[in-house]
């Protein structure tokens, strides 16, 4: 669908890239965390700092940062179905080469490689979202879509853990991993097709407000607080395995283990957040909420707590992080410039994602140097900046039209 164009009514073609999507998108995150379970293990066997750690983290989401304004552009022309496609195959296959790294450098090699594959979802995606469901639908589509993604954030500690049981080896628990890519890029692939081969015309309604038409404050606010958030985001989902290993003395399995708790608390938070978001037409209170609880839970992390205390403060952040998650991405979807989301949603997953990118390896430097009590003081002063930028996003106020399922 062309990016200017919105449906007044959900299809079948809207479902089956809906499906895409969640599949796609739980691939990208159980990817691009690849690494986060096994991290521990990892860093044993090739003698790594905590900077290298974070290094290696965040050489994945540093290049896919890179390529996402480029990915953008192409989407805007007709690519969005191939780049998507790409994302799944190619990361499969780089996460394959990885399970033979003999270093520290092979390993930051291929998560570049990896990087580079995985870039093609994001500014592809939220387009896509927006072209196929109405605006009263769109948070829950939204939410859904990013359903995919925390699903995949949640379940990669806990299968990493259990491959580790099963194989003892974190590299044939790669190429585990790897093959599940190569496989499901089949059902992503025809699924893309049938959506763009069965799209119905579309239908304009005057009350259906398709969005700006030129870029905006609103819209520079929310590549600011893209940025913000992304920092504690990017630090708990990837590096929190690794400072429940060392801070607390967690075995691999268990540390992984209580970030899949985390992040499942936050698959709750979507579920209930999105329909109301949707409901109400409010999005900005919910990300405001969303990131202003999550500054005291971090900064809880640092009173070693004990094993009860810690697994209620690991369920508040997963809660209150992505509470604000599909209501904060239909928001964006919805103060993009309509001609350009591609390279609007380029710019968000580009320029608004280089702080969370760059966030790990500042974390395992600081926690070199200070220890990882100043690394969490570190997540907790960003949040709060970050629930003052929240603070000056507007509603947005259009008029929203009930969807009509297609017969």
């Amino acid at each position: 669908m062309g990016a200017h164009n919105q449906l007044t009514k959900i299809t079948k073609a809207s479902y089956a890239i809906l499906v895409a999507l969640f599949i796609a998108h739980f691939l990208n995150h159980v990817y691009t965390g690849v690494l986060s379970p096994f991290l521990p293990l990892i860093r044993d066997e090739l003698s790594l700092s905590l900077t290298q750690a974070g290094i290696l983290t965040s050489a994945v989401i540093v290049t896919m940062t890179s390529f996402h304004l480029l990915v953008g552009y192409l989407a805007d022309r007709n690519l969005r179905e191939i780049m998507i496609s790409i994302s799944v195959i190619g990361a499969g296959i780089s996460v394959l080469l990885m399970s033979f790294a003999p270093s520290f450098l092979f390993l930051a090699l291929i998560q570049v490689v990896l990087g580079v594959t995985v870039s093609g979802y994001h500014p592809s995606s939220f387009p896509a979202v927006a072209d196929a469901f109405p605006k009263k639908a769109r948070a829950k589509a939204v939410g859904v879509s990013a359903m995919g993604g925390l699903v995949g954030m949640a379940l990669i500690p806990i299968l990493g853990a259990f491959l580790l049981i099963v194989y003892s080896d974190w590299r044939v628990s790669l190429v585990v991993l790897g093959l599940l890519g190569v496989v499901l890029f089949v059902p992503v692939t025809l699924l893309l097709r049938y959506s763009k081969t069965n799209q119905t015309p579309i239908e304009n309604n005057e009350n259906e407000t398709e969005g700006p038409q030129e870029w905006t404050k609103n819209f520079g606010l929310v590549v600011i607080l893209s940025g913000l958030r992304g920092i504690p985001f990017r630090c708990t989902t990837l590096l929190m395995p690794l400072y429940l290993a060392v801070s607390y003395g967690y075995e691999p399995v268990w540390a992984g283990s209580l970030t899949t708790v985390m992040l499942v608390s936050g698959m709750f938070a979507e579920i209930i957040a999105a329909p109301i978001s949707d409901r109400t037409g409010k999005r900005v209170r919910f990300m405001t909420l969303s990131i202003g609880l999550l500054a005291p839970l971090l900064l809880l992390l640092n009173f070693r707590l004990n094993p009860v205390l810690l697994v209620l403060v690991l369920i508040g952040i997963g809660f209150f992080y992505f509470f604000g998650v599909p209501p904060g991405q239909a928001y964006q979807t919805e103060v993009c410039p309509t001609q350009t989301k591609g390279l609007a949603f380029g710019v968000l997953f580009s320029i608004g994602a280089i702080p969370g990118a760059i966030a790990p390896v500042i974390f395992g430097v600081i926690g070199d140097i200070y220890g990882l009590d100043a690394s969490i003081l570190f997540l907790v002063g960003t949040t709060i900046i970050a629930t003052i930028v929240s603070l000056f996003l507007k509603e947005d106020h259009a008029i929203h039209v009930r969807p009509r399922i297609a017969e």
